[in-house]
């Protein structure tokens, strides 16, 4: 379903609504025999998948909704008993495409059953959208959102009927090596009509942690921007999960309307579940379970397995991290702090004023007396005067640089964090990718490349399993990307080379949703009948698109392309078309080759024979009729035409600068004129001479002959 078929038609005559008590109880297994006749689509203007799912464009389900996606009614052709919605995804937020293909058919208990899913058109919308065919939950969300309260689930119903079922669907989501991270109670459903049973919602419509609240993620995910929470881990899920799980036992979000940097503040403060329970009553055979599921430390955090012995009886206090604190309090921003986290987070939420316990040795001090932590108090104090090193840098960037690298220091669990940017290595390419995508300011993300603020970072992580090579390899390229500015460089390249699935968003394609390098031309082809064929259809876009995707056979010719003669640049562009084509097909591209015809009048005018330039605009029209761009290029890109060319022009030249220097000489004196009569007279003698003896020659051989 990659490129799934669709099909707008009239509505049929509409049908008899079923009414609720027709509708299953649960949901019907995935793979039965289809009924003996087709289910007829019921109504309303509709397209058709697959030849098999027809999704209604005007029966919208509000209370299905993601953030990033909105929901339909969808009806299967083969399995009309079977409850489904589609899920529409918005085309400004990227899709995890990736856990698509690992997520399509399979069924895991407790977690909602992805049935397929493609691109395909969307008339609503004009253009091709990601859709994904769920099996409906029957039974609605568990909690319509945050902001709502609703009727407590028993105590004695919670820990088997909820804890257990989503733990244990959590853990077989982290053995086939997918991390959920959309878990929050409105993205929780009752599978069933009756409400018995419970499961995870949608986890692919969008960016990993993009659509979490403060409320339901860890202390270090929260501090980062959503977009840049990265993919994360089976230990942030349950934090989530366990987070989601509070909030139900107590039947409402204890923290509403609290504000995002107080939720963070707190839980730094005084441990994520005190701050989330505050006040409030948990019921006291959950607070054990809950509060394994909300340690701060991930290494610590309760899984499915502990979850296990906890119902079968067997009692483990979770350990809560003891905070270190100082005797003597350091003041900041009109606090007193006696921890080095808190003060850390606070310096971050005021950037302006961190410097100024740093530069004065305060901050070194109290760190190195307050903790007896000479280590730390060390690196930071190298980490001043490395930074304060650095030639070249501008006195603003040097102190954001010392105070970004002060903070990893004193936070390493935290992301990495500059003025109000907080972002994880392994979340930069989709931030990246929702940055340009929403036409956000880039500087953030070229500054965090250029400083080396990834590389500061690891250096922080002591003990920590790092990839660091990995991250030094990718980052290295980027920063190479980011100085190339030709086409095929720039942030564009960066996002392409960091987001595998990520569709190319070139203006002349984006509509069609282009995953694939095989899909460019065509795309161009079906783009080619109504843009201004004046402009180029290899822009910035496409170009690092083909870059990244199959530079192989790209990089020399959008090399080319980038040449700064006229001529040179647009065979380049030619070139760079014509050799997908030639690998990748389609055999024909009339509207694509049409257009790039239109495109060749600096090829032409790079000739210099006259006639060759009005036989080239003779045959072009004539080979574009083919729409094979491999014969165009090789008409016009031939070697021998352009060295026969050359060769020409220069004995043309030559010729003419003899006339010239002739006719210079002669007008000057430089020649005498008797002599110049008397050896043109001669010229003229021999060739009449010779003349008369061929014409007295052929009269003498006829006299003989007859």
């Amino acid at each position: 379903m990659a490129e799934a078929a669709t099909d707008l038609r009239p509505a049929p005559e509409v049908a008899p609504e079923k009414s609720p008590a027709d509708a299953p109880k649960t949901p019907a297994p995935v793979v039965v025999p289809p009924p003996p006749e087709e289910v007829e689509p019921s109504g309303g203007s509709y397209i058709m998948v697959r030849d098999r799912y027809t999704i209604y464009c005007d029966r919208h389900i509000p209370s299905l909704d993601m953030p990033s996606a909105l929901a339909y009614e969808v009806e299967d052709k083969k399995q009309g008993g079977v409850p489904l919605y589609a899920l529409i995804c918005k085309p400004e937020i990227p899709s995890r495409i990736s856990v698509m293909h690992v997520f399509k058919g399979l069924e895991i208990p407790s977690v909602l059953h992805l049935v397929d899913w493609g691109v395909a058109e969307w008339p609503p919308a004009d253009r091709k959208s990601v859709i994904l065919i769920y099996h409906r939950p029957m039974g609605g969300r568990v909690m319509e959102s945050l902001a709502a309260s609703f009727k407590r689930i028993p105590d004695h119903q919670f820990a088997r009927a909820v804890i257990k079922p989503l733990a244990d669907g959590l853990a077989d989501l982290s053995q086939k090596g997918i991390s959920h991270r959309s878990i929050r109670p409105d993205n929780l459903y009752y599978l069933d009509e009756a409400r018995t049973k419970i499961v995870l919602g949608d986890c692919v419509t969008s960016v990993p942690g993009i659509d979490q609240p403060v409320v339901v993620e860890s202390i270090e995910s929260g501090m980062a921007i959503p977009s840049g929470r990265g993919t994360g881990t089976h230990a942030d899920d349950m934090y989530a999960l366990g987070a989601s799980l509070l909030i139900l036992a107590l039947g409402r979000n204890p923290l509403h309307g609290i504000d995002d940097t107080e939720i963070i503040r707190r839980k730094i403060q005084m441990g994520s579940y005190a701050a989330l329970v505050g006040s409030d009553r948990v019921p006291v055979s959950l607070i054990e379970c809950l509060r394994g599921m909300l340690v701060d430390d991930p290494d610590q955090r309760w899984q499915a397995t502990n979850i296990d012995l906890w119902l079968n009886g067997k009692r483990m206090t979770p350990i809560q991290p003891k905070v270190n604190q100082a005797q003597r309090s350091i003041r900041f921003a009109d606090q007193d702090f006696h921890s080095i986290r808190p003060l850390s987070y606070c310096m971050f939420q005021h950037w302006d004023k961190a410097m100024s316990i740093i530069k004065d040795g305060v901050l070194e001090t109290w760190i190195r007396r307050g903790f007896e932590n000479s280590d730390l108090a060390d690196g930071i104090a190298a980490a001043i005067k490395s930074t304060g090193a650095l030639s070249g840098q501008q006195a603003a960037d040097t102190e954001d640089i010392i105070i970004a690298r002060v903070l990893m220091l004193m936070d390493p669990k935290a992301p990495v964090r500059s003025r109000n940017f907080g972002i994880t290595l392994g979340g930069f390419g989709r931030a990246l990718a929702v940055a340009i995508m929403g036409k956000q300011k880039l500087q953030p993300y070229t500054e965090f490349i250029h400083r080396d603020l990834w590389r500061h970072w690891m250096s922080a992580q002591a003990g920590t399993k790092i990839d660091k090579q990995k991250f030094e390899d990718m980052f290295r390229d980027l920063k190479s990307y980011l100085k190339d500015t030709n086409a095929g460089g720039g942030p564009e390249r960066c996002l392409y080379e960091l987001n595998e699935w990520q569709h190319c968003i070139s203006p002349l394609v984006e509509s069609q949703y282009i995953m694939e390098v095989k899909g460019i031309l065509p795309a161009l082809d079906s783009t080619a009948k109504s843009i201004n064929t004046k402009m180029w259809p290899v822009d910035r876009h496409v170009a690092a698109f083909l870059l990244a995707r199959y530079a192989k056979g790209t990089i020399s010719q959008i090399d080319s392309m980038n040449d700064s003669r006229p001529d040179r640049a647009t065979i380049g562009m030619l070139s760079v078309l014509a050799i997908v084509q030639w690998r990748l097909g389609p055999e024909a591209l009339h509207g694509l080759a049409s257009w790039v015809g239109g495109l060749m009048g600096p090829v032409i005018s790079s000739y210099e024979n006259r006639n060759k330039r009005k036989e080239l605009e003779k045959e072009i029209p004539r080979l574009v009729r083919k729409g094979n761009l491999a014969v165009l290029f090789n008409y016009l890109g031939s070697p021998e035409e352009r060295q026969k060319d050359a060769e020409g022009f220069s004995w043309a030249k030559a010729e003419y600068a003899a006339a010239e220097k002739e006719v210079y000489d002669f007008e000057h004196g430089a020649v005498n004129r008797l002599e110049y009569a008397i050896k043109i007279g001669q010229q003229a003698g021999a060739v009449g001479a010779t003349i008369i003896l061929m014409f007295t020659l052929l009269i003498t051989f006829l006299s003989h002959i007859l």
